[in-house]
């Protein structure tokens, strides 16, 4: 039912968003009400483009499609931005027409400079979002009171990569160049390694190889929107660790890699393979900040996750925070246990981030 109340809250977004954006630009530039018709209908195929081509490439491959998916989806990115302009213009215009105080009308701006500012900010940030999307930042957290023999050792989170029609291995091969650069004992990848928008994996497999410290990859369900297994196989020829509902000890830590259920089917307590005695300290990784408590069950003393992408475009960290409360990004206290939800790397759909970069986090144990 939330599922389903989600998607009214979307399409409502974006349908408004349409008439937002349009009539920004129609209040900007007069003289373009000659092709208003054609605007509106330029704004809603970008929509039908980006979002179509999103299902097409789920059920088949095409490489006509994918560019036409990474077109769509730039665009899509600054229609989003004029979308969020063009509602903040019909806010001003609300308040000019109901507010009463002479000083506010007084001191008001001519509605089309307004507009004209709106449509000048809203390119800024598609710029500056499409900047902090294609270059995360490196980001350190210190990690103290753990065990004596453990001080000293780093480890390094990745998550949300999204590889696939828009994040290429040229891209990879800056992440994989900041990440070999901090010199840390291993990497988690927690989850949305790859996009789903293209199947053609196996070039991404040379750069995979690149990482120079130990990588573990604990899948998340972008991982599965291709056929299950290609993630898998991939991973492994790219001589990852590929952790579903398993441990591994790395380094004297024992990582928990929990395979992705969804939000609604979480709550379980799965069966873990090859966990150890509870000797070693564990570290707890899935895809989606929830279960916290199964994680403390384990024992726990950190939990890794991404999926929310802080957002990403705002207003949407708002909607994040509903779904996962304070769990829906950074470093947060379970009964004791850090938790920590990474914003992403890479980014879902139109690579754009309005808020803050995409982020490479560097633990380090004092």
């Amino acid at each position: 039912m939330f599922a389903f109340f989600s998607i009214l809250v979307f399409l409502f977004l974006v349908i408004s968003g349409h008439y937002f954006a349009w009539h920004l630009c129609l209040s900007a530039f007069p003289s373009w009400h000659r092709w208003r018709f054609w605007i509106l209908s330029a704004f809603v195929a970008v929509t039908f483009i980006f979002l179509g081509d999103f299902i097409w490439l789920h059920q088949g491959d095409s490489a006509f499609f994918r560019y036409l998916y990474v077109f769509g989806a730039i665009l899509f990115g600054l229609l989003s931005q004029l979308m969020l302009f063009g509602f903040l213009f019909y806010l001003h215009e609300i308040l000019l027409k109901h507010w009463t105080g002479k000083r506010l009308r007084c001191a008001s701006l001519q509605p089309r400079l307004v507009a004209r500012l709106l449509l000048i900010l809203a390119g800024l940030f598609f710029i500056l979002g499409t900047y902090n999307a294609f270059l995360p930042r490196v980001k350190t957290i210190v990690l103290r009171g753990w065990p004596e023999e453990l001080k000293g050792k780093s480890f390094v989170q990745l998550s949300d990569l999204h590889l696939g029609a828009v994040y290429r291995p040229a891209w990879l091969e800056m992440i994989v160049r900041k990440v070999n650069a901090l010199n840390p004992d291993f990497v988690v990848i927690s989850g949305d390694l790859f996009d789903g928008s293209d199947e053609h994996l196996s070039e991404f497999i040379p750069v995979l190889r690149t990482f120079s410290p130990v990588t573990i990859f604990v899948p998340g369900n972008h991982d599965y929107y291709i056929p299950a297994e290609k993630a898998q196989e991939t991973a492994l020829a790219g001589n990852l660790i590929f952790l579903s509902d398993a441990a591994i000890n790395v380094d004297g830590l024992e990582v928990i890699g929990l395979n992705y259920v969804n939000r609604d089917d979480s709550g379980l307590r799965r069966e873990i393979k090859n966990l150890g005695d509870g000797q070693l300290t564990r570290i707890v990784v899935n895809h989606v900040p929830v279960d916290q408590a199964e994680a403390k069950a384990l024992e726990a003393r950190l939990m890794l996750s991404g999926h929310t992408h802080r957002g990403q475009i705002f207003p949407f960290s708002f909607f994040t925070y509903l779904l996962y409360g304070r769990f829906s990004y950074g470093l947060e206290n379970y009964e004791g246990m850090t938790t920590y939800t990474n914003a992403g790397t890479g980014t879902w759909e139109p690579p754009v981030r309005t808020l803050l970069p995409g982020e490479i986090i560097r633990f380090v144990i004092e």
